[in-house]
């Protein structure tokens, strides 16, 4: 970090938010890791895990999911918005690629997702851009998926396009309830932890003559959630496959988990939520109802 950074590290940045509330943002201090994890709670999805101390703390640490060694990032900042009263009412966390220079937004959360503090954090995030490209929501991170969920946070997405960030194609979030699952007759099935992958689960799903079924890759169940991170399934001529998919998830069920998340392609452009392409409706004939659709932003110089 250069010592201009460090030295504006150390200082207070007021930026002003109009006429119709002031709002100072500043570089962020342990004393506000209650107030940002509020934030993050009050925007969490439904089938995700509530973001702890130190999934925040993995985040603020410029680590990668999984990953132990920081992330390829130039100085890296995470600033808060505070009003008058001197409340942290948004919280944002971005840097510099190291090797484009290009910048990356990664997170931001604010109170009531609120457009104008989301206007002020982007709006001060770019100050410090300057004329690079921005590529907002681009990456996971510890505390979230990529993509912005544009639906639940529509002010944040407003201020992004307001602001001169174009959305791209991103995820379709769908969510099912596996302690709602009817008891089913279902086949025989293995899981096991991925050989590749130490957090997840390895599925699958064998007939009793021991005929392969399909495969899956779950990740570990965090609170009772999960995510299917893929699945295959045995051709079934007479379109029954939402069955296979059916009998899987009362597996899972069995094994303690309750919520599953599942992300499919969505174009930037096709935001109904409404069925389209044959993966989308096997799941939702299974039980899967998107709840919203993540999309990553850029905005170019």
């Amino acid at each position: 970090m250069n010592r201009s950074m460090q030295k504006e590290q150390q200082e207070v940045a007021a930026t002003n938010a109009g006429t119709q509330a002031s709002i100072t943002v500043r570089p962020y201090m342990p004393q506000d890791l209650e107030s940002v994890l509020n934030l993050i709670e009050g925007d969490r999805l439904p089938g995700r895990p509530m973001v702890t101390p130190d999934m925040l703390g993995h985040v603020l640490a410029g680590c990668c999911p999984g990953d132990a060694a920081p992330s390829l990032l130039r100085e890296q900042r995470t600033d808060v918005a505070v009003d008058d009263s001197g409340q942290v009412v948004g919280a944002i966390g971005w840097g510099v690629r190291a090797q484009d220079r290009d910048g990356l937004l990664l997170w931001l959360h604010c109170m009531e997702d609120d457009q104008m503090i989301a206007q002020v954090l982007v709006l001060h995030m770019l100050k410090q851009a300057a004329r690079q490209t921005v590529h907002a929501f681009g990456a996971p991170t510890a505390i979230s998926f990529a993509g912005l969920p544009v639906g639940n946070r529509r002010g944040t997405a407003v201020a992004l396009e307001a602001s001169g960030f174009s959305r791209q194609d991103g995820w379709s979030f769908l969510h099912h309830r596996l302690d709602m699952l009817e008891q089913l007759p279902y086949e025989v099935i293995d899981i096991t932890k991925c050989a590749s992958d130490p957090y997840g689960w390895y599925v699958r799903l064998r007939d009793k003559n021991g005929t392969n079924l399909g495969r899956a890759v779950v990740s570990r169940p965090v609170e009772g959630t999960a995510v299917l991170e893929w699945i295959t399934l045995a051709p079934e001529p007479d379109g029954s496959g939402h069955l296979l998919l059916s009998q899987y998830l009362a597996h899972l069920a069995d094994r303690g988990v309750h919520e599953l998340v599942v992300l499919l392609d969505a174009s930037a452009d096709h935001t109904d939520g409404g069925s389209h392409g044959p993966v989308r409706e096997l799941h939702q004939q299974a039980g899967f109802k998107e709840i919203d659709q993540l999309h990553p932003y850029t905005r170019r110089p």
